[in-house]
């Protein structure tokens, strides 16, 4: 009988060590996520109905930003190769300077079913280039298609989760949209809820545009902002949100 007994038990505790390594390893890709972000960084956040949808979703817009942008990169932006050089030597001259040299880097998930991808030329206002891919005068192949992103979610500015960090992104953003119609779209993604609150959003939005000029059905000016627990981001749009879904190939 003894047996019969200690049997669960030692099954409850291997379940439990399991459990338990679950958790340190949720907990330190969280810290990993919050840990590696630079201050003000800006890119596109993607959206998928899975992890790995949300990450090739990622490296379709990469891919596609790199090749139908008609924005070319800049001189100081880029590796120093020949111009005369073959596309794979320049794609290995790239890769061997590293990350720093690449003008979008995949930053990986911040959170469950989105990605980051990382604008890092200050030329690259993430809100305009969505406009163009994205918004109502794309069309045909200018237009960014993926069979993985579900939504692409521009940010022009970021700061620590924090409403001290907040309020200083959110003059930077919004004060040049002053006196402008205006509406918030809050999207708190998984992990980013318990930080800065709509609440919050919206206080900064009446106290920078201005109370009266708040328009839920004619706004000029769509104030995006998301949370995750890697950042705060905040975006001011002159396009509907709804533009912001990804159409199948």
């Amino acid at each position: 009988s003894l047996f019969c007994f200690s049997l669960p038990m030692a099954q409850k505790r291997v379940q439990d060590n399991a459990s338990h390594a679950a958790g340190g390893k949720s907990k330190k890709r969280k810290e990993q996520v919050v840990g590696d972000y630079q201050d003000g960084e800006r890119g596109f956040l993607v959206t998928g109905f899975t992890c790995q949808d949300a990450l090739r979703g990622a490296k379709d817009l990469r891919l596609w930003l790199e090749v139908e942008d008609e924005q070319a990169p800049s001189a100081d932006a880029v590796v120093d190769v020949d111009c005369n050089v073959s596309g794979l030597d320049a794609e290995l001259a790239e890769l061997r300077a590293g990350p720093a040299s690449k003008r979008f880097l995949s930053v990986g998930m911040v959170c469950k079913q989105v990605a980051f991808l990382r604008a890092q030329r200050e030329i690259d206002v993430p809100s305009r280039l969505a406009n163009q891919f994205l918004g109502p005068e794309a069309q045909g192949k200018r237009r960014f298609l993926s069979r993985f992103a579900d939504r692409v979610l521009p940010v022009d500015g970021s700061s620590r989760p924090k409403a001290e960090n907040f309020d200083s992104l959110a003059k930077d953003i919004l004060a040049p949209h002053a006196g402008r119609p205006w509406r918030l779209v809050f999207e708190p993604f998984r992990g980013g809820w318990n930080t800065v609150s709509k609440e919050d959003a919206m206080s900064a939005c009446k106290d920078l545009l201005g109370a009266d000029n708040h328009s839920v059905s004619e706004p000029e000016v769509t104030v995006l902002c998301t949370v995750s627990p890697r950042f705060v981001g905040l975006t001011a749009l002159e396009m509907d949100v709804d533009y912001l879904r990804v159409e199948d190939e």
